[in-house]
């Protein structure tokens, strides 16, 4: 490999900055895990919360609708399934669904 090359590939190495970390932290969204209650249409769902980092969302029947990737991707979700997503702490009446999974509590340990 030539100066040229390596003078480039360096120049390259210094302009990446990896952003997934801030993505990750935004402090508008809370995450949520629940249960699929219901299949509405226009890939609407009913969704249970099971666990959140905000304990009066807990328990709570939120309406969510898929994120881009999953709707991309035309991922199914049916009742029953384990989805988790994000609520925006500015409507915690409706959230995103992010993953699915069929697992059940008893068959992940």
């Amino acid at each position: 490999m030539g100066k040229v090359q390596a003078h480039k590939r360096a120049a390259k190495a210094k302009r990446q900055v990896d952003l997934t970390s801030e993505k990750s932290q935004a402090v508008d969204r809370f995450e949520i895990e629940g249960e699929v209650l219901q299949c509405l249409p226009n890939t609407m769902f009913r969704i249970e919360v099971t666990k959140s980092e905000v304990e009066p969302i807990i328990g709570k029947t939120l309406l969510g609708t898929l994120a881009g990737k999953m709707r991309l991707y035309r991922i199914r979700v049916m009742p029953g399934d384990l989805v988790k997503g994000y609520v925006s702490k500015y409507d915690l009446g409706k959230c995103k669904i992010t993953y699915r999974s069929t697992k059940t509590d008893s068959q992940s340990i």
